[in-house]
Order: structure tokens, then C-alpha cells, then sequence
């Protein structure tokens, strides 16, 4: 039950009563015997970032329709996504749960499903990793009660639209959850084509004329399926794919943006801006259905997002080569052609973006719009969830949930009624996978927020990481050390909810050597240790031939140089090595000798080679024997001596 606040003025009281008669107007309006069920259409974009549309203060992005909607709509400014990767929010905000309690905690949803009885963990791990980490479950389970099951039962007409990435099998598609009516394709993280034919392998699209837009398709279905149960009510999923990879954009859009400069300086990806203009129409086309239908002040409509904005693909340090002539070189060309070297979009004032739980990756666009019920343009500063959609729209229709249903969600009425406020404690975004970052978790109470991460390194060296967001929003001054307290209260609460929600954790991996960890990319062959000094990089074997390694090569090719400063005392001969994309493996018919002098003082050396396919690794010999070597620097130029690459030991990370 809620908790009640004593009224202690005439003043108070009033506002009270005020707002008690605001919440008997709301339900009348919604269920007087005279008037329809609502609708409810939850609109949801991929990958778009907080600061992607001008509502949010966006100033290179073009978004009239979300401008639109915001004047319609409370504008939440605080709005999280249960985590940092889609396939885990989007089950969020079918079941309400977080992704702890589910155990689908990682985008894993387009991969077959484990075997039955398969281990918690991983078995096995490099020995550069310390922890053996959770695997994550590969689709929602059937046995979860979905909002579209809880809307069905309650006589909604459901369709779900678009990308749903909770289930390769046909038993868990949406329409074994609860959707009567459904269009979206498997494999799904992106499409494979943004144009018609679409090349999913399995689902409900069919392909449209040639070159068909899936943006403006899916909008079609959707207002198909408004149009076919106007006299009746329905929840509509529209859950675009842009603006994810492969990045697939309308060339005539693109163009527009060629020119324009952010006066922020921040965004400036065409592209991008292309790509979310395409879904800023689908929204106006939408809007404009459900008026022309006569529906637009009966409908509940929800904008949001399933991960903060991706900052990491396509960038200098996001070198996946790719084959000569392959779909992913195609993409990769298309991209440099508009957009050179730069990520899909820019956070700031947040810091990093998708796949992490800093800000960027899990603060999101959030807006509720219901004409005559939610007040119109108003903002709210209350933290809340992707886990307390199904819970708000429950509370919204008066749908009571299942039985002894669990929620970790809470419901929002309160917030939208402007009657009051939440009464939990917290938010956590639990990621126990890592990817660019450590696995971690994160608890969000008030203006604090404590970042926990399950393992350190050298870029990552502290286990606690405190925030205060209102007066650092960037996350740019860890506070953990001067305010242990509050790191200890935040602490207990990510272990009670560890406890409610049955969370697997990381576990020490028993092969951890800490001498294999990797040195700015570069990984140690079995029997090498590498020591990082103050200057320069320390490899050292004592019983086999020693070697060093790295994946992370622009994608080069041609005549191409790498130079490095080495110094050893003794050894014997010395090789650098190449692999490619066409040629794979180190093997003898792709090295060239350096020979080192073994004197104790530095030296420097290079080594031409001939790349006839995109470059893929790399890998340096100090000797054929046993030996310790120092290397400052190592850096790949072409031919002209432009320079592609520099590994610098001496700010090593």
C-alpha cells in the first residue's frame, strides 16, 4: 500500500484534495460507461541516445515530430534503461523485471538457445581475465506473463511491429507472447538490409517493391493495424530498428546533412541524423493516423529508447577488418563515403554510450503523452525505469496483474498525475558481461550514483566509482574515496538487490595469470609475461621463444612499414610477423627479420612488408630464444610514412 503524508495545512490539504479529484477525472475519462478502454502504442527507437533529439537538446539532429510529441507529452529527464544493451531492456519492459531476475542480461537474443542443463558460467576463460562470467539466457522465457498476455486477457488487440531480439526459435517470437498480430524478422539485432528485400532469415516481414524503406514499412503495418481496430481497443509495439547497424539511410536525407555543423561541436554524423529523421517521420505519420482515426485523446503513447547511443562502431579504434568485397566492406565504404572516421552519434554531456553503464549507455529519451491525463509539457526529474512501463500502463488501464505477478517496476500514475512519488529506494542496471568495460553493476539513489565493477585494470583501477549526477553529470570526479559512507549505503543496496533478484555473479577465474593481462592491445604468447614499466613495455620468457600479438590493426593494406624502439641484452634473431584477411595465421611466408642487437642499449628497427588484403594482426618476435626485452614504441606507417598506428608503452593503458 502506499504510504499517506500527514497533511499539516488548510493549504496542503487543499492541494491534496486537489489532486485526489485529478486522479477521479482521469479515471473517469479513461473508463466512464460512455467511453472506450484507451489505447496504447509504445514506440520505442534503437539505439538512440539521450541527447539525440532536440527535445533533449540536440542542436544537430533534426526532430520536429518528437518536438511534436513533447508538446503533448510530461518529458522525463531522468529515464533509464535496465541495461546498457537491448535484448535485456526490451525483456524489461515486457515482463517488468530486471535483467537479474531473467537472467537475459546481454544482446544475445538473435543466437541459438544453450542446451538444456548448460553451466551457469562460462567454463573456461583467458588466463588474462579474472573472472569466469555469467552466461546470459538467449531469449525471454514462455513462461513469462507479457504485457501483451496481461492486455489480451484484459481484451486488447496486440500487434507488435519491428525489432523484437528476445528469441531466435519460433516459441518465443512475439506471437507466442502475447501478440496476435506481429511483423519482424529473425536474426535480429539490425536488419540484414535497411532496403527491401530485407534478407531475414525467418519471421513475419515480407519483402515490399524494390528499395523499400523498412522504417516507412513498418510504419505502413502499423497504421494498418490501427485502422483495422479503431472501434476497439489495442496496444501497438512499434519497435524500429534505425537507428542500429548496418546503418541503412535514405542517400536524398543524408545529403541534407552533408554541410550542417553542430553549434555544440559535438554531433555531426550525417548518416545518423538521416537515419533519425526517417523514424522523427514515422513518428509524425503515426501521430497523424491517430488523429485521422479520432484516437489521439484516447491513447496512451509511449516514446522511448532501449540503450543509451552508440559511440563505439566505425571509429579509428573499431578495426574489424573487413573482406575485400564482402557486405561489411560494402557498409564499411558507404559509411567512410558519408560519414568518414566518426561514431554514429555523440552523448555528451554523458559520458561513453552503448554497452556501458556510465551514462551514455543507459540514460535515455523518455516521453508519456495521453491528451486531457498526462499534464502536457511538463518535465519530471524522477528516476525511473524501463522496468516500470508494464507496471505504468497496468496502473493506467486498471488491469490487474496476474496473481502473486512479480514486478520490479514500479507504477509511474503518481508522476503523471503530479499526486506524489515513488516509493523505492533505488534503480540498478546490472551488466555482468563488460564488453569495452569491465562487468559491473550500478545503483542510481538520488543525485548519487555508485558504480560497482567486478574485476579492476589498469583502466579501470578502483572497484567503486561514486557520482553525484546533479553537480557532475559527466561523471568526470569519482568521490568514492571521500565519501566511503555513502559507497557503503549504495553497496548494501546492490547486495540486497543481488539477493531479491537471485543474480549470477562473476566468479574468479582459476587460470588468471596476472602476467598474461594484455599492454595496450598487445597480448603475450603462453610462456611470455609482460611487466609494464614507467616507460616502456618489459616482455620476458624464460624457457620458450617469446612473442607478442595484437587484432586491434586499421584496416590497411599495400606497402606498409612497422617501426619499433627495442632494446634486450641477449637473444637470438628477431621476427615481426603479419596476418590478414586473406591470409590468416602467422606463417613463415608472411614475416620479416628485424635483427636485434643485443646490447643492452636501445635500438630502433623496422619492417617492410607487402599486404595484399586488409590488414589483421600483428605480432613481434624480440628473439628465437629465451630472453627479456624492453619495447618504448611501436608504430605501422605506410609506405609515404603516414602514420596508421602507434603504440606508445610509455602512456601504456
Amino acid at each position: 500500500m502506499r504510504k499517506t503524508v500527514p497533511v499539516s495545512s488548510r493549504r496542503e490539504f487543499l492541494a491534496t484534495l486537489g489532486a485526489s479529484a485529478l486522479g477521479l477525472a482521469i479515471d473517469s475519462l479513461s473508463f466512464g460507461a460512455a467511453r472506450p478502454k484507451p489505447n496504447v502504442v509504445l514506440f520505442v527507437v534503437d539505439d538512440m541516445g539521450w541527447m539525440d533529439t532536440t527535445v533533449y537538446g540536440s542542436r544537430y539532429y533534426e526532430t520536429p515530430q518528437m518536438e511534436r510529441l513533447s508538446r503533448d507529452a510530461m518529458i522525463f529527464t531522468d529515464a533509464y534503461t535496465a541495461s546498457p544493451l537491448c535484448s535485456p531492456t526490451r525483456c524489461s519492459i515486457m515482463t517488468g523485471k530486471y535483467p537479474a531476475r531473467t537472467r537475459l542480461t546481454t544482446a544475445c537474443g538473435h543466437r541459438k538457445p544453450l542446451p538444456e542443463g548448460s553451466p551457469s558460467h562460462e567454463e573456461k576463460a583467458p588466463p588474462y581475465r579474472k573472472m569466469l562470467l555469467p552466461m546470459s539466457r538467449r531469449f525471454m522465457k514462455p513462461e513469462e506473463f507479457t504485457l501483451a498476455e496481461a492486455l489480451k486477457r484484459a481484451g486488447y488487440r496486440t500487434g507488435h511491429f519491428g525489432k523484437w531480439h528476445l528469441g531466435l526459435e519460433p516459441q518465443h517470437w512475439p506471437e507466442a507472447q502475447g501478440f496476435e498480430t506481429s511483423f519482424h524478422g529473425a536474426p535480429d539485432p539490425g536488419p540484414r538490409s535497411y532496403f527491401s528485400p530485407y534478407q531475414f532469415e525467418a519471421g513475419t516481414v515480407t519483402d515490399g517493391p524494390l528499395g523499400e524503406y523498412i522504417t516507412d514499412r513498418l510504419t505502413d503495418e502499423a497504421i494498418s493495424f490501427m485502422k483495422a481496430h479503431k472501434d476497439e481497443p489495442f496496444y501497438l509495439n512499434l519497435w524500429h530498428y534505425g537507428v542500429h547497424g548496418p546503418w541503412g539511410h535514405k542517400e536524398e536525407i543524408t545529403r541534407s546533412f552533408r554541410d550542417k555543423s553542430d553549434p555544440r561541436g559535438k554531433q555531426g554524423n550525417p548518416i545518423m541524423a538521416s537515419m533519425l529523421k526517417s523514424v522523427d517521420q514515422s513518428l509524425g505519420r503515426i501521430l497523424d493516423a491517430l488523429e485521422e482515426l479520432g484516437l489521439r485523446k484516447s491513447t496512451l503513447f509511449l516514446f522511448f529508447s532501449d540503450n543509451g547511443g552508440n559511440v563505439h562502431s566505425n571509429t579509428e579504434e573499431d578495426r574489424k577488418p573487413a573482406p575485400l568485397g564482402s557486405r561489411r566492406w560494402e557498409l564499411l565504404q558507404d559509411w567512410r563515403q558519408w560519414a568518414g572516421v566518426q561514431p554514429p552519434t555523440n552523448n555528451h554531456p554523458l559520458r561513453a554510450g552503448k554497452g556501458c553503464i556510465y551514462e551514455g549507455g543507459i540514460r535515455v529519451p523518455f516521453m508519456a503523452s495521453w491528451p486531457g491525463v498526462i499534464p502536457a509539457e511538463t518535465k519530471c526529474h524522477e528516476i525511473v525505469s524501463s522496468v516500470d512501463l508494464y507496471p505504468t500502463i497496468m496502473d493506467l488501464l486498471s488491469v490487474s496483474p496476474q496473481e502473486e505477478q512479480i514486478w520490479d517496476g514500479e507504477s509511474l500514475k503518481p508522476l503523471l498525475q503530479q499526486t506524489g512519488k515513488l516509493e523505492r529506494e533505488a534503480i540498478f542496471i546490472y551488466f555482468p558481461h563488460g564488453l569495452k568495460k569491465p562487468p559491473g553493476v550500478s545503483v542510481r539513489k538520488g543525485p548519487w550514483k555508485l558504480i560497482r565493477w567486478f574485476e579492476t585494470n589498469r583502466d579501470f583501477p578502483e572497484e567503486f566509482e561514486l557520482y553525484h549526477l546533479e553537480n557532475d553529470l559527466g561523471e568526470t570526479t569519482n568521490l568514492a574515496a571521500a565519501k566511503s559512507g555513502m559507497v557503503s549505503e549504495l553497496n548494501a543496496l546492490i547486495e540486497e538487490h543481488f539477493a531479491r533478484t537471485g543474480a549470477f555473479l562473476p566468479v574468479a577465474n582459476p587460470d588468471f595469470d596476472p602476467s598474461s593481462m594484455p599492454v595496450n592491445d598487445w597480448f603475450p604468447q603462453k610462456g611470455t609475461s609482460l611487466e609494464h614499466r614507467d616507460n616502456f613495455l618489459r616482455v620476458r620468457s624464460e624457457s620458450t621463444r617469446p612473442f607478442i600479438h595484437t587484432s586491434r590493426v586499421p584496416n590497411a593494406k599495400g606497402d606498409l612499414v612497422v617501426r619499433l624502439k627495442m632494446r634486450s641484452q641477449k637473444g637470438n634473431g628477431g621476427r615481426l610477423y603479419w596476418s590478414s584477411m586473406g591470409a590468416k595465421g602467422f606463417a613463415p611466408e608472411r614475416r620479416v627479420d628485424l635483427d636485434p642487437n643485443y646490447d643492452g642499449q636501445w635500438h630502433e628497427y623496422e619492417a617492410r612488408f607487402q599486404v595484399k588484403s586488409p590488414l589483421r594482426g600483428l605480432r613481434i618476435d624480440p628473439s628465437l630464444s629465451p630472453c627479456q626485452a624492453d619495447i618504448a614504441w611501436v608504430r605501422l606507417e605506410d609506405d609515404q610514412g603516414t602514420l596508421l598506428q602507434d603504440w606508445d608503452f610509455e602512456d601504456a593503458q
